[in-house]
Order: C-alpha cells, then structure tokens, then sequence
C-alpha cells in the first residue's frame, strides 16, 4: 500500500557509489570520474571516511547509555502518572503535569526506534521493506521532535500557572484558560509546526544483483535543506521551542523564588516572635523554603543544560560534519541529555516533594507507610498553632507548598486556603 502511494527514486549512480558491484550498473559508473557525484550524494561521503572511534561511540552511547535512560525514563513517567491521578493531584496545574508526563513518555519511547537505527543503521539505514525505511525518513524525527516540543510548551504553561499561584493569588484561574482546550490547541499547533520537518530526508531504491531484491536507503534531501525557507525554519523552530521557553521558565522561577523568599522571611519573623512556636515549628516548617529554592534552582539549570545543547545541534548538523569525530560525540551528548531531561522529573518529583512521595508511598500501600504517615499527621496536628491559616499553592515539581499567612482578611479569604489544590 505505501508503494503505491509513495514512488521512492531509484538512482543507479547513487547506488553504485554506495554498494559498488553489488548493483546492477556496476562500480565502475562511479568510479571512473568525481563529475558523476552532484552535491545531493555528500552526504553519503562520510561512510567510507568515517573515523573508526565513531563506531565504538555509538556502541556506548546507543547501545548501553541510551537503553538505560529510556528504561528509567518509561518507568519514572509511568509512576507520574500513577501518582498524579490520585484524589489529591487534582487541578489545573496537575492536568498540565499528567500532560508534560505523557508527552515526556512518548517522546523516549519514539527515541528508541531511533537509538536502534543509529546503532544498526547508522545514518543512511538498510532496510528491504520499506515501511521501517519510510518511518525512518520522514516520520522518526517528526514524532519524536513533535512530543519534545509539546513537552516544552507542557512545562512553559505549568511555570506560568505555578507563578500565578504565587506571585498573583487574586488572579483568576486556570490563569491562561480551561486546561484540556490548551493542553489540545497546544498538541496541534505543534505538530503542525514540526510538518516542515518530514520532508528533510528521502528514501533511495537500490537493487541488489546478489540477491535479486531492492533495499531501501535514506539520505537527505539536501535540495530542499538548502532551500532559503528551510534555513529560515531550523532557526526559527528552535528559538521557539527551545530559547524563548528557557529564558522565560528561568525568569519565572526567580520571580517566584523571590516571592516565596520573602513570604517565607515575614513568617519566620511573625513565627519567631512566638517562643511556644518557634522551638516547635522553625527546623521543619522553614526545611520546605531551601527544597523549593533546591527545587526550582534544579529544575531551571537542569532544562538549561540538557536543552541547549540540542537546539545548538539542529541549526549545525549537516552532511560535511557528519564525518567529524568531534561533532559525533557532540550529536551523542546532545541526545543523551534531551533524554535525561525527560526521563529525571520523576526522581526529582520524589527528591523535593514530600507530598509526592507521601502519595506514591500510599498509592502502592506498602505496609509500613501507614503507621509512619500517621505519626506524622498526629505530630503536625498537635504543632499546629491555631492563629494562622494555611494555603497551599501548586508547582509542577512539589505538588503543595505550605506557607503561612497572618489573620489578615485578605489572606484568610484568598481564593487558596487549606484543602484546596491549584
């Protein structure tokens, strides 16, 4: 059926650069002059000037790095999503989570057909059916590209969200609009974006005189990549999914920082002021100030470094640096840390966040959770002192942060009080 809606080229010249006598023109087409190569087969030079160290880089980065980081990926994404449908993780801003975690599941899911291909295929690839070869072409890095994209976007709006709470308590919410129309319009206007992107690599037919069948290979359609709207479009794809949402995540993430800094120093000095609360109350009720300030610093330098990298390598790749050593191991880590990035929220979810790990704990009801979480809820009740209220305010990475407010009536009647999830 994809034959007959997809006709790929077959180019005999082409092919007997790449497979010699083992075509059915013969080696010597392309061997007599360098006239018979246009600049569309470049791209394909690389395989026979390849630096040997290439092929025992990719063993290590493809072969054991890569199968790793997806396996720990899938199974923390998973447990997200577990634990952010319980009763508790309720609330616009979990809805972007569970959407970030879906996106984030997907994406080191379509990276494994990728790792595979690098690692049995290299670049070019050799398949005799050509669906695998079709996929590899066009849809590989449109798919996967498309759910990293729509995770960056995931993360922006829950920053957003998560600086309403904070910074802007009175704001109405959901701060931007009802959480499944976004989560959907954001869904289609990035894959729409990322169509552009199918149309990078191209499929060549090659018949194997040895075996009397016809192989497929990719190479880039160097035609269209040189084209002055593809240039304009890698620059452009990566400014928007990558540069502007790291610049505004980190700024967001200083703005509340700050904000809940000097929440916290009002309280702290309301508190203090209470000797009967201070002994009892300031180890374990100022701890959650240094884990948020750990847990925002953390999250924004983490995204900083394992994005960079990549948007760095989508507006540098190209057929004349493929055959660069150094430019391998750049290509390598530049994947490796997109994966990572994707794949540590979870643990980092169960690094900061108590509550989060008070709820996978319970999720899974392992026997001796109960009793510990009960002698703490009984300690946290018989603390509590009975003139301030509390409101919880939501963040992607630490589902509640308490903090305590005066008996002000803007704060006991603001629209987040104790029970409430943002």
């Amino acid at each position: 059926m994809i034959t007959r809606l997809y006709n790929t080229e077959e180019d005999p010249v082409y092919c007997s650069f790449v497979w010699g006598a083992n075509v059915s023109n013969g080696r010597s087409h392309a061997a007599n002059s360098s006239a018979l190569y246009p600049d569309d087969m470049r791209d394909d030079w690389f395989a026979d000037a390849e630096d040997p160290r290439t092929e025992l880089l990719r063993q290590y980065c493809y072969g054991y790095f890569l199968p790793f980081i997806c396996a720990s990926g899938i199974i923390g994404n998973v447990l997200n999503l577990i634990v952010l449908t319980r009763r508790n993780m309720r609330g616009p801003s979990y809805i972007y989570m569970r959407a970030y975690s879906t996106a984030a599941l997907l994406a080191i899911v379509f990276a494994i057909p990728f790792g595979i291909r690098m690692l049995v295929h290299k670049d070019r690839g050799q398949w005799e059916e050509i669906g695998p070869a079709f996929y590899t072409a066009h849809l590989e890095l449109f798919l996967g590209n498309g759910c990293l994209g729509v995770g960056v976007m995931m993360l922006l709006v829950l920053t957003i969200e998560r600086y309403v709470s904070v910074c802007r308590p009175g704001a109405t919410r959901p701060a931007i609009g009802q959480p499944g129309v976004v989560i959907f319009i954001i869904c289609v206007l990035t894959f729409i974006f990322y169509l552009p992107s199918i149309f990078r690599g191209e499929l060549i037919k090659c018949m194997l005189t040895s075996k009397n069948v016809y192989v497929y290979l990719r190479r880039d359609n160097i035609i269209y990549q040189q084209t002055l709207f593809y240039s304009v479009y890698k620059v452009l794809v990566e400014i928007i999914f990558k540069i502007i949402p790291t610049f505004i995540i980190a700024g967001l993430n200083l703005r509340i920082m700050w904000v809940y800094r000097r929440t916290c120093a009002r309280r702290r000095q309301m508190v203090l002021t209470r000797a009967i609360y201070a002994k009892n109350e300031d180890p374990r009720k100022f701890a959650e100030e240094r884990r948020l300030f750990l847990l925002l610093g953390s999250t924004s330098i983490l995204f900083l470094l394992c994005i960079s990298p990549m948007a760095i390598l989508h507006m540098t790749i190209a057929s004349e640096v493929l055959p660069s050593f150094p430019f391998q191991v750049f290509r390598a880590l530049a994947n490796l840390l997109e994966l990572i990035n994707y794949s540590i929220t979870f643990y980092i979810y169960c690094l900061f966040s108590e509550d989060f790990r008070n709820t996978l704990l319970r999720t899974f009801n392992w026997p001796w959770v109960k009793s510990k979480l009960f002698r703490r809820q009984v300690d946290e009740v018989s603390a509590s002192p009975p003139a301030t209220a509390t409101a919880a305010v939501c963040n992607p990475v630490c589902p509640t942060i308490h903090i305590e407010h005066s008996n002000h009536p803007e704060h006991a009647n603001g629209p987040f009080r104790k029970g409430q999830y943002a």
